[in-house]
C-alpha cells in the first residue's frame, strides 16, 4: 500500500521525467524509472500488488511514479504475450515507432549513465543510439548535448580507444548536418 508521502515522491519523480517508459499489458504495468539506479516496476492495476527492483522491493516512489505516469496517459499498451517476459523490448518496439520520443528517452538514459556507468559500456551503447536517433530526427541542437556528454566521458575514460571512436562518430554526424544530409 502506498502512503501519502510515497505518492508525493512518485508524483515528483514523474514530473521530473524519471519515468522512462510504461507498458500496459492486460491489467499490469511494467516500467523503467530512474532513481539511484535504473529500477524496474511491475504493478497489477486490479489488486495493487507491485514489485520494484529498488532496495524496498515495492510499495515505493518508483511504483507511485509508474502509477502517476499511467494516470497521466504516459504509457504504451501491448497485446503481445512476450511483454510479460520482455517489457523493455516491448517498450523499445514502441519507441522505435516514435523517434522523437525515443531520442528524448535515450538522452535521459545517456546523462544518467554518464553519472552511474562505471565501465563506460552502457554509456557507449546509449551514445550510439542517440547518434542514430539524432540522424533520423535531424535535431541539430542535440549535437551540443552529445558533445558535452562525450567530453565528460572522455575525461573519465581518457585511456579508452572507444572514446576516440565515439568522437569520430559524432564528428561524422556533425559533418552530415553541415552538408545538409
Amino acid at each position: 500500500m502506498l502512503d501519502e508521502g510515497t505518492i508525493k515522491k512518485g508524483e515528483r519523480y514523474y514530473k521530473s521525467g524519471k519515468v522512462l517508459w510504461v507498458v500496459k499489458y492486460g491489467n499490469r504495468l511494467f516500467s523503467k524509472v530512474l532513481g539511484t539506479y535504473p529500477y524496474y516496476v511491475v504493478l497489477d492495476l486490479e489488486t495493487g500488488k507491485n514489485s520494484c527492483t529498488c532496495p524496498l522491493g515495492g510499495d515505493c516512489k518508483h511504483v507511485a511514479a509508474t502509477l502517476e505516469a499511467y494516470e497521466n496517459g504516459f504509457f504504451f499498451e501491448s497485446f503481445e504475450k512476450h511483454t510479460e517476459i520482455y517489457p523493455e523490448a516491448t517498450a523499445m518496439e514502441f519507441l522505435a515507432e516514435v523517434p522523437e520520443l525515443a531520442l528524448n528517452v535515450t538522452l535521459k538514459e545517456l546523462i544518467f549513465a554518464l553519472n552511474t556507468d562505471e565501465s563506460g559500456s552502457e554509456f557507449a551503447k546509449l551514445f550510439r543510439r542517440a547518434v542514430a536517433l539524432t540522424h533520423i530526427t535531424k535535431r541539430r541542437e542535440v549535437l551540443y548535448i552529445l558533445k558535452e556528454a562525450l567530453d565528460e566521458y572522455s575525461r573519465v575514460f581518457s585511456d579508452y580507444e572507444l572514446s576516440t571512436r565515439l568522437k569520430h562518430e559524432i564528428n561524422v554526424l556533425e559533418e552530415e548536418f553541415q552538408k545538409g544530409l
